[in-house]
């Protein structure tokens, strides 16, 4: 009879980390996709090029670095936020000057 191999439960973030990192830049997309609802054109070109550098640090870590690339999607969502933030306190981003507002 065969024996059953027991899991450890460990992660293994070398293998993973990459993939756990390219799921949050999609989630990035997502977002900077959403940014049209409140922004305006060249606001959401704002938006999509935060993820340009985020897109070539996860690429270049992803062999020498595995385990770090995860933390570049979360400081993008922070970029994302601050970017968000600043639009709508000083550039007057809002429901009104959205690409779809009415």
């Amino acid at each position: 009879m065969a024996r059953k191999r027991r899991r450890t439960g460990k992660l293994n973030l070398d293998r993973s980390g990459p993939w756990v990192a390219i799921v949050g830049l999609l989630m990035m997309t997502w977002c900077s996709f959403a940014t049209g609802i409140y922004a305006p054109w060249w606001g959401m070109a704002l938006a999509f090029a935060l993820l340009i550098p985020q897109v070539r640090l996860v690429s270049k870590w992803a062999k020498t670095k595995p385990k770090l690339t995860m933390a570049v999607p979360v400081a993008g969502l922070a970029a994302w936020a601050l970017l968000s933030w600043f639009g709508a306190m000083w550039w007057g981003w809002g429901t009104d000057v959205g690409l779809f507002a009415r």
